[in-house]
């Protein structure tokens, strides 16, 4: 693991003679457990008030934690100063695999609480990190193959179209973990896979009664980046402008790249207009567990997390479908951010279930803002109007953004809500009676 600080010239001067009771263990403890959810993606605001927990539990509650677009920026009280870099190069995304997370929440859930010291949870941090993944080749490609079927079952496919959804995300997904080991291989990845697909799809879908507009969204839903375009606007909302900024950036170069491969392989291969194939309409709803379970296979989450991922999605996917249906998208994608929160936070104590902010990553793709946009850009590339190819853009941004801000208004709400629940009470003990006193004022 790559962890190295850069230090400023305040951290030259000399500590305050009390700083030598702190213990080192927990401080280092506090640095690298800041990089890891760093590396892991969650919104920075997560990151100071979970620290600011953890902080206090190990005794140095004057340390502050920041999330920077490159690492984690470390204030302690003392006034010293250090930057950690963070493993992952890629401002904005997650490199942490789903079990790792897992049990990153778990040992900081356990520190904060009290339960396990600094020097124990350094040991399990170093063991959270160097944990092989749980499936092998095999099963992550099939995780990969039950990702674009479930999707595709989302999206109404016809039986072909579901075919043609797996077959294709198979190969995407098997893809673009090679090309994940190179940095120029990842970042051009995108718009190599995106021609690729809208092509076979403008050739093979009309062939099986599909809008090839729809059959090539399946397979390249795992490359949108839903979760770090979610996280982008919470964090701007909460004021965290560097990372917010960073996370938006990334996420919206990886979009460019989509819609540049999906508009250029649209132009050379015009669509068809017409679609013989009946959708499948009650698909939708066997596709939310289709989808979840792939999610988890290549994720590499255990399986027996799937029962309570599930009713976290099915929560998810029923507030979004009625509230779509009563106003529009974007009040759905507000309500989904609500019910999502809501819903991981109430499911997290269930047995072997994921923690709340490993168990709503899976959930953003079911909303498909993303998937709007990249449907707009190709039909940008089809002879006609595009207004409403515009529109579908349009559409996708509000909805990412409603989406947000309701993950945001559930998540401060349930923060108010805990601490007022666990507020000490108001009235006082007179030492010279028996009755409670209101406190004094000084």
């Amino acid at each position: 693991m790559r962890f190295r600080a850069r230090r400023g010239a305040a951290d030259r001067a000399p500590a305050p003679r009390q700083k030598t009771e702190v213990s080192k263990d927990a401080l280092e403890f506090i640095e690298r457990a800041s990089v890891a959810q760093a590396d892991a993606g969650v919104p920075s605001f997560h990151v100071t008030q979970r620290m600011q927990k953890v902080a206090d539990a190990l005794g140095v509650p004057g340390t502050r934690v920041y999330t920077m677009p490159a690492g984690v920026l470390v204030h302690h009280a003392d006034g010293t100063t250090a930057f950690f870099d963070a493993d992952n190069s890629t401002a904005g995304t997650g490199s942490l695999r789903m079990d790792q997370l897992q049990a990153l929440q778990s040992l900081l859930d356990s520190v904060a609480a009290g339960r396990t010291g600094a020097a124990e949870g350094l040991r399990r941090l170093t063991a959270m990190r160097d944990t092989p993944p749980l499936y092998g080749t095999a099963a992550t490609l099939a995780g990969h193959a039950l990702f674009g079927l479930g999707f595709g079952m989302l999206l109404k496919a016809t039986w072909w179209g579901l075919v043609l959804a797996a077959a294709l995300a198979l190969i995407v997904g098997g893809l673009d973990n090679l090309v994940s080991r190179s940095r120029a291989g990842a970042a051009l990845f995108p718009a190599v896979a995106a021609f690729a697909v809208t092509a076979v799809a403008a050739v093979a879908a009309p062939r099986i009664g599909m809008n090839p507009a729809l059959a090539m969204i399946a397979p390249l839903v795992s490359l949108l980046p839903a979760a770090a375009m979610t996280y982008a606007v919470i964090d701007l909302s909460a004021g965290q402008a560097i990372s917010g900024a960073a996370r938006l950036a990334v996420s919206v170069q990886r979009m460019v790249l989509l819609a540049f491969g999906a508009y250029a392989a649209s132009r050379l291969i015009p669509n068809a207009s017409t679609y013989g194939g009946t959708a499948l309409t009650w698909a939708p709803w066997l596709g939310v567990t289709v989808f979840c379970a792939g999610c988890l296979l290549t994720q590499s989450a255990p399986l027996r997390s799937l029962p309570a991922l599930m009713l976290v999605a099915y929560s998810t996917f029923t507030v979004q479908f009625f509230a779509t249906d009563l106003g529009g998208p974007i009040l759905g994608g507000f309500a989904a951010g609500v019910a999502t929160v809501i819903a991981a936070a109430a499911f997290d104590r269930l047995p072997d279930a994921l923690p709340s902010y490993a168990a709503f990553v899976p959930v953003l793709w079911i909303v498909v803002p993303g998937a709007l946009g990249l449907q707009g850009a190709v039909e940008l590339g089809e002879p006609g109007d595009h207004l409403n190819a515009v529109t579908e853009i349009g559409i996708a941004g509000m909805v990412i953004v409603a989406l947000a801000v309701g993950i945001l208004f559930a998540t401060l709400t349930t923060d108010i809500i805990r601490t007022l629940l666990h507020r000490p009470p108001i009235l006082t003990t007179d030492p010279h009676g028996d009755a409670e006193q209101p406190p004094r004022e000084h």
